[in-house]
């Protein structure tokens, strides 16, 4: 196999996205489903996890194998090349059915142990700054306590606007600066999860090199 070969044969990154809200439309799943589309847009495959979707028993070892909710959920996390967690501002803090959701990736250990690896971008959703900014960074460190790479730039969304809602020339300040803050760390977490789809076509090269 050439050189051309084995890069030809790189997968598409995928990108795992996963909000932390119950409630319907809410703006945590607008949102991660925004980033989705952002994603796609830019070559990679999206996989959105509403909060409906991660309801998930109190989190035990091993309990993913039992529960094919949760099982999928973590087969998900393994193949994830980035990950971006959306959460609601719960009393300063991450919501704990997120919280919940990430404690299976304890269950995770092929191909990989955690998210050792796997770029994390962060967004706090909530009405006040105080709030955003302690789950902001809650967020950041449940990310670098799973092995993972927190991106540079996490966002919180104070005032947000889906794209089909509102023109960008009609938006609110608030509006406009999460909008292109998280277009900044969607680049991000795609920057680096194409490393980690490449990886093994680099491997097959070397190799191949013997």
């Amino acid at each position: 196999m050439t050189a051309t070969e084995v890069l030809a044969a790189v997968e598409t990154p995928n990108i795992v996205l996963v909000s932390g809200s119950l409630r319907v439309d809410s703006t945590s799943d607008r949102v991660a489903r925004w980033c989705a589309r952002q994603c796609v847009r830019q070559g990679a495959a999206a996989r959105v996890f509403t909060g409906a979707e991660v309801q998930f028993p109190f989190y035990r070892p091993g309990l993913s194998e039992a529960n094919v909710e949760a099982g999928a959920f973590v087969g998900a996390l393994s193949r994830a090349d980035g990950l971006v967690l959306v959460s609601p501002t719960y009393h300063g803090t991450v919501s704990g059915l997120l919280k919940n959701a990430l404690d299976y990736a304890n269950d995770l250990v092929a191909p990989r142990k955690f998210l050792e690896g796997v770029p994390v971008g962060c967004v706090a959703v909530g009405a006040g700054a105080q709030g955003t900014a302690s789950t902001l960074t809650t967020l950041r460190t449940i990310g670098h306590a799973l092995r993972g790479w927190p991106t540079p730039l996490g966002v919180t969304a104070r005032d947000w606007a889906d794209d089909t809602a509102v023109a960008p020339d009609a938006m609110s300040p608030e509006q406009f600066q999460a909008r292109a803050q998280m277009t900044v760390m969607i680049s991000q977490v795609l920057s680096m999860a194409a490393a980690n789809a490449a990886a093994p076509a680099r491997q097959a090269l070397a190799a191949s090199r013997g």
